[in-house]
């Protein structure tokens, strides 16, 4: 057993390597990690949060690996943004709008949770989004799910912002990628956070303009988390797990490459608790997790 702390849960963003975060969700309740007190996420880490909150436990994961092997999932992250630029697609070229498709994933995982709003969820949760008038972070705590997790996953230039209390909303990774300031803030004395932006070395440049914007984004937030833990691990104890993958790992939506995913990061973090067991969450510290 890993003790009887309680914990707050801190999903960062990432897009498709949200696949990643369910691998790593699924390992932590196989090994009997204690379910979280309270879960804050952004982005996709606010979609994953959001079933993990309904049903903290390896069902709700295995639930929320459904959900990512739909065709939802699929229709979405297929638009990413840098996926686009792969296809050669234009915008006006895909089948449907963006946001509907966002919707329908939204839709699907309610479907299966069978909970529509922050008061049924069986553990608090917090969504963060991006406030574009104000230009900071919007933490969205109350009410319907769908407008705030719409708000949160609202990549820039991709997807329309979302108008929440007379306010326009986008994606909360444009601000707080990975929202540890946003867990101590509330009094989080102990977060466990999973973050999606690790990548491992390049012995070669990427070689094409994707790859680069690609690469140059993973660093970017990736430092941000950084930067934010240095900042914060004197007021908390900050254990972050890094589930390493390439710019690129998750620009193939097939189901077989998902599944993949999933179950290499559930491996690599299945390996770090059997070879550490609870002193993995007894002191501040990024855990980095190879996926092979």
């Amino acid at each position: 057993m890993f003790g009887p702390a309680r914990r707050t849960w801190v999903l960062g963003g990432g897009g498709a390597r949200g696949a990643a975060q369910v691998g790593v969700l699924q390992a932590l309740f196989e090994a009997g990690v204690e379910a979280p007190s309270a879960l804050i996420g952004t982005s996709v880490g606010a979609l994953n949060g959001a079933s993990i909150a309904a049903y903290p436990s390896l069902a709700g994961t295995m639930m929320l690996r459904e959900v990512w092997l739909s065709r939802q999932a699929a229709a979405v992250f297929s638009a990413h943004p840098l996926g686009v630029i792969v296809s050669g697609l234009r915008r006006d070229q895909l089948n449907l709008m963006p946001q509907d498709n966002v919707r329908r994933l939204i839709e699907r995982a309610e479907s299966l949770t069978g909970i529509a709003t922050f008061e049924q969820l069986r553990v608090p949760l917090a969504v963060v989004a991006t406030d574009l008038n104000a230009g900071r972070p919007a933490v969205f705590r109350s009410g319907n799910l769908t407008p705030a997790l719409l708000a949160s996953t609202a990549i820039p230039g991709l997807f329309p912002s979302v108008l929440i209390n007379e306010r326009e909303h986008m994606d909360g990774g444009v601000v707080d990628n990975t929202p540890l300031d946003t867990a101590v803030e509330e009094g989080a004395k102990d977060i466990l956070a999973i973050s999606l932006m690790g990548g491992g070395e390049y012995e070669a440049m990427p070689d094409s303009l994707p790859e680069l914007i690609a690469r140059t984004l993973q660093l970017s937030l990736h430092h941000q988390m950084l930067s934010d833990y240095e900042r914060l691990r004197f007021k908390a104890r900050i254990v972050v797990l890094c589930p390493i993958t390439a710019p690129t790992a998750t620009w193939v939506m097939k189901r077989e490459h998902i599944e993949s995913v999933i179950e290499a990061a559930r491996a690599a973090t299945a390996a770090a608790l059997h070879q550490r067991g609870s002193r993995l969450f007894r002191h501040s510290g990024i855990h980095y997790l190879p996926l092979g």
